[in-house]
């Protein structure tokens, strides 16, 4: 496929660490309460400085599932994997559910 065949589709965008937080606890709070919502594939037009980014965010099943698309071609930034991984590890359960499988406590941690 040729970078002109490509269409950008509809996107949410995200300006930094901060701006990729808000709209994924954004989306978590639209998924819990939309099944539609839930059941469609949803973009985030992630910028930092001159960094652009395309990522695409899976909620129809936990857990939760993310791609990842440099307009550029550059891997995922750390900001961008803490980011992401911290979301779902706090807000999305991954934390009660490693717990859980591991049978420890949360004291550990």
């Amino acid at each position: 496929m040729d970078s002109k065949d490509f269409e950008i589709p509809e996107y949410t965008e995200a300006d930094g660490p901060e701006g990729l937080k808000a709209v994924l606890a954004s989306f978590l709070q639209q998924a819990e309460q939309d099944a539609e919502f839930r059941s469609k594939q949803h973009y985030i037009m992630y910028r930092l400085n001159a960094q652009k980014s395309l990522i695409k965010v899976d909620l129809s099943e936990r857990p939760y599932q993310f791609w990842y698309y440099d307009l550029l071609g550059r891997p995922a930034t750390k900001a961008v994997k803490e980011t992401v991984a911290e979301f779902l590890w706090e807000q999305c359960g991954e934390k009660e559910r490693y717990i859980q499988e591991s049978g420890r406590d949360e004291s550990w941690l």
